[in-house]
């Protein structure tokens, strides 16, 4: 077996250090409760699949499948974040909108032989681009679990979506960049460009502040991806909060640069900029008036994904916030899935990836446009803490973990465990091929 590379040691040292000083779980809390939790993955409302094809990055497959699931119904791929698992993902509000609008969810689900913080990897592994690589790695084991999907349940492959947060964000923005025949649409939530980099030295680099390169360069990398491929790309919704202590907000302007130049827009310059639920939407429309692209900053939130309370629209967490705005249900809108806000409306959508997103009536947007605005305008965790709209996004001392007396020891701590996850995940994998 390969030694470990030199760096591991004070890394971990550092990790340690970090979160033995400024974190405590305390028996019986949320934060004890969520890791019980996560270490099981299985719950009442996503069941395991299995036997879905070769799965050559060793992942896991959970779905959510309707009561009341619609003939050639839609399929949503849900991806978590570091230090996460499908429970997780299953909790942020898309399986109450699946009922409603019958359509099915997958979950895939990393596994600690890959990444030993469950991180997907989306830079790939400790050098290894295989990853990032179309038909490979872990991309191929989640569109074989979409197949399976598809296969079992009769859905539609015109209308494939995914959808992730942190990691599972840039997992999901890879996702549509290796396979834009495959996804309709897709949503990013403090995620990072396709392609940031596959050097390992880079990766907390891309991660904060991000890497700042020009439309036509982040544009390139996701034309390379699927040589050949002539349109049309995946809609792209992006989110971010304007507080995020993990994934720098730069994060946000460079997805959205890298994804209207697929469609020859100019990322300066939106077709609609307004307010949802009083926060900043803004939205770039195509030539025949569909909004392709779109993106909503979150005041005041850290890392995390934001949900509104009372609206069946997940559950408050760590990195679930209370922020008065629906994720989950703009994001699905943007998708086409629902035909009007699903917060005030039961009406069920089935549009396709031409759908234009969300409808001037929706009651949910107040609009301050600056863009021509018109009937066509279109709309986008780990812990368990119940967060206010103060919350750093890393819970309270009575809680979950109390990151004192600022959240740069957990900036500190989640940059070297994520540094060691590659690490021993690339050793992990060299090991099993061995």
């Amino acid at each position: 077996m390969r030694p470990l590379p030199s760096f591991v040691t004070p890394a971990l040292t550092l990790a340690a250090f970090a979160l033995t000083i400024g974190c405590t779980v305390e028996p019986g809390s949320p934060r004890e409760e969520r890791l019980a939790v996560v270490s099981s993955a299985a719950t009442t409302d996503i069941t395991e699949v299995t036997g879905f094809g070769s799965n050559p990055g060793a992942l896991k497959m959970y779905e959510h499948v309707p009561a009341s699931l619609k003939p050639s119904a839609a399929t949503v791929v849900v991806l978590h974040g570091c230090m996460q698992g499908a429970a997780d993902a299953a909790k942020l509000g898309w399986n109450d909108l699946s009922e409603q609008h019958g359509f099915t969810l997958v979950f895939p689900e990393q596994q600690t032989g890959n990444n030993p913080l469950r991180c997907f990897n989306w830079s790939g592994e400790y050098g290894d681009p295989t990853n990032l690589q179309r038909g490979k790695g872990e991309n191929l084991s989640i569109k074989q679990m979409i197949d399976k999907s598809l296969a079992a349940h009769g859905g539609d492959p015109k209308k494939i979506y995914v959808v992730g947060f942190s990691a599972g964000g840039a997992e999901a923005v890879l996702m549509a960049a290796v396979y834009p025949d495959v996804f309709a649409g897709a949503a990013s939530i403090a995620g990072i460009p396709y392609n940031c980099t596959t050097v390992y030295a880079e990766v907390s680099g891309c991660q904060k502040p991000g890497k700042n390169n020009t439309p036509d360069v982040w544009g390139k990398k996701v034309k390379d991806a699927f040589a050949g491929f002539a349109g049309p790309w995946p809609r792209m919704s992006v989110w971010q909060g304007d507080a995020d202590s993990i994934v720098g907000t730069a994060n946000r302007g460079e997805i959205v640069e890298q994804w209207t130049n697929l469609f020859g827009l100019d990322a300066a310059a939106p077709s609609l900029t307004d307010t949802v639920d009083g926060q900043a939407h803004s939205a770039w429309k195509d030539s025949g008036g569909n909004v392709v692209v779109e993106t909503y900053t979150i005041a005041g939130m850290d890392h995390g994904v934001p949900i509104k309370g009372g609206a069946q629209c997940g559950t408050p967490s760590q990195y679930t916030l209370d922020k008065g705005i629906c994720a989950a249900a703009h994001i699905a809108e943007f998708f086409g899935l629902t035909g009007t806000t699903p917060s005030t409306s039961s009406s069920s959508g089935g549009a396709d990836a031409g759908s234009s997103g969300k409808p001037a009536s929706s009651s949910s947007s107040s609009s301050s446009s600056t863009g021509g605005a018109s009937s066509s305008s279109g709309g986008t965790s780990e812990s368990g803490a119940t967060p206010s709209d103060g919350d750093t996004g890393y819970g309270t001392a009575s809680s979950t973990c109390a990151f004192a007396p600022s959240r740069a020891r957990a900036s500190i701590a989640f940059v070297a465990l994520a540094a060691l996850g590659l690490a021993l995940g690339r050793r992990a994998r060299r090991a099993r091929r061995a």
